[in-house]
């Protein structure tokens, strides 16, 4: 079986320059979205040696060129965003308001306890007053029977 010169065998990853084998990683530029490449797993800033070779063909097609052939993968890494860090990020926001609706239930409680109070004292305010008519009724019956009865006599 013959393979052409392009193939590149994924199985076995590069030797850098510093002798340790390369990670096989993928692209998530927007100018080469997708694109698989072996490099040196240390970057050039921490002392690694650059060593970077790409897998894959550079596409035919610019997304610049052609912005609607964008893939899903690409729209989903672009500027580092992905799913996990999404649902992460709905997560915090859920969970924040979660903590607030807690405060809102935590503050209305607060209030309907104080209303609950209020109710409960304006009831015996109105049971007292009722009571005070009450004797205020029952001495005047009682004053005008003592009239009515002396009246009499």
């Amino acid at each position: 079986m013959r393979m052409s010169k392009n193939f590149v065998n994924i199985e076995v990853p590069d030797l850098c320059y510093c002798s340790e084998f390369c990670p096989l990683r993928t692209s998530r530029t927007s100018s080469n979205p997708v694109r698989r490449f072996f490099g040196c797993k240390v970057s050039k800033e921490n002392g690694g040696c650059g060593y970077f070779r790409w897998i894959d063909p550079k596409p035919s097609i610019s997304v610049y060129q052609y912005p609607e052939v964008e893939s899903s993968l690409m729209i989903k890494c672009k500027d580092g965003e992905n799913p996990y860090d999404r649902l992460k990020q709905k997560l915090k926001d859920i969970e924040q308001e979660r903590n607030t609706l807690c405060e809102k239930l935590k503050d209305s409680d607060e209030k309907l306890i104080a209303l609950r109070q209020k109710l409960k004292k304006v009831k015996l305010e109105r049971e007292c007053a009722k009571l005070k008519l009450q004797r205020f009724v029952l001495f005047l019956l009682i004053v005008l029977t003592v009239k009515w009865f002396f009246n009499m006599v």
